[in-house]
């Protein structure tokens, strides 16, 4: 099993090895059958998870990328908002800084509460990303 801290906790006494950068991507539709189906199995393998640390018990085929430097990390999860937001279902407000959520990831990524940013896009597709880091040998 993985060790992690969960969301909002202090930081973990295992430091991460290596970071896994998540993305799910459904319909509205699905988003809502995957609730109906298994709204009481939150561990279900399928859906995103309800905790961010959760992401480490879903299907590997959410893990887009891997790095061992927080930085690489924190850089797709920026090239993947600015992508979303590019296809935002509702425009993203001027107040929405890059550079600012940028910095931010990266503490966050550093200090072992992981980030994760959600966006509807058009069409009704609804996407998830998450980077979380975990210290075990998966890969």
């Amino acid at each position: 099993m993985h060790q992690i801290a969960p969301d909002a906790a202090g930081r973990s006494s295992v430091e991460p090895t290596h970071y896994h950068c998540y993305r799910w991507q459904g319909s509205g539709q699905q988003w809502e059958q995957i609730g109906k189906r298994d709204s009481l199995d939150v561990a279900s393998r399928d859906r995103p998870p309800i905790r961010t640390c959760d992401w480490l018990i879903k299907s590997p085929s959410f893990i887009a990328a891997v790095y061992r430097d927080p930085v690489a990390a924190r850089d797709w999860l920026i090239n993947e908002w600015q992508t979303a937001c590019q296809r935002a279902m509702h425009p993203v407000p001027d107040w929405v800084d890059t550079k600012a959520r940028a910095a931010r990831a990266l503490q966050e990524i550093e200090t072992g509460r992981w980030p994760t940013y959600s966006q509807w896009l058009t069409g009704g597709i609804l996407v998830f990303l998450s980077v979380v880091g975990t210290d075990q040998t998966c890969h």
